[in-house]
């Protein structure tokens, strides 16, 4: 996965930290605001930094929401790597535990899907390649007998991902204005996500 500044286009005399600065104020505001509605004013301004400074970093709106959703998917990746080689509940524990920690990588995945690929460039190949290593962890259990060996991995994949994200979509919680879930909620719904992967996965099942 290649961070390196030539594919987001800074310019090699600008300094890394306001490019830093400008994209984690650009993920505040497009988790909250969504792509139509975030303001580049509101970005620059919280990003200590000027207009003119962002669009030298990012031509437009769009460009910039990309390469939010670029360091979103480096950073999920290298988080959750650790747990690769773990079983595949253990893994969606891991995952449920970084989305309780981080909502806005998920809130900036609904606003793409939203927008649609016509308006936003989302970092295909760095979706391509975790997707590819998360199969290949799949089928690497399924070889080992912990995972049930007639489940499709590309399928598995998604339904665990799924699982791990259903109290994000769930109506009752994500309308629940103001209602945020104590400790002992959180570690219960963990718990049934770990329950469900494991039945979902057991082999014989």
């Amino acid at each position: 996965m290649n961070t390196d500044e030539s594919t987001s286009g800074l310019p090699s005399k600008e300094p890394e930290p306001t490019r830093q600065r400008i994209l984690e104020a650009a993920r505040v505001e497009f988790a909250a605001h969504g792509l139509a509605g975030a303001r580049i004013d509101r970005i620059a301004r919280n990003a200590s930094a000027s207009k003119e400074r962002l669009y030298a970093y990012y031509r437009h709106k769009a460009e910039l929401f990309s390469a939010v959703l670029e360091l979103n998917l480096i950073e999920f990746a290298s988080a959750v790597q650790q747990n690769a080689g773990e079983s595949l509940p253990e893994f969606a524990g891991a995952l449920y535990d970084h989305a309780v920690a981080h909502p806005e990588y998920l809130r900036m995945i609904d606003w793409a899907n939203l927008e649609g690929q016509e308006v936003i460039n989302p970092p295909v190949n760095l979706i391509n390649e975790f997707h590819a290593e998360r199969l290949r962890g799949v089928i690497a259990l399924q070889a080992a007998g912990s995972v049930d060996p007639s489940w499709d991995p590309d399928h598995l994949n998604a339904l665990v991902f799924g699982i791990v994200s259903c109290w994000i979509h769930e109506p009752a919680s994500a309308l629940a204005a103001g209602r945020k879930p104590d400790a002992d909620a959180l570690a219960a719904r963990r718990a049934s996500v770990v329950r469900a992967v494991e039945r979902l996965v057991a082999p014989g099942a």
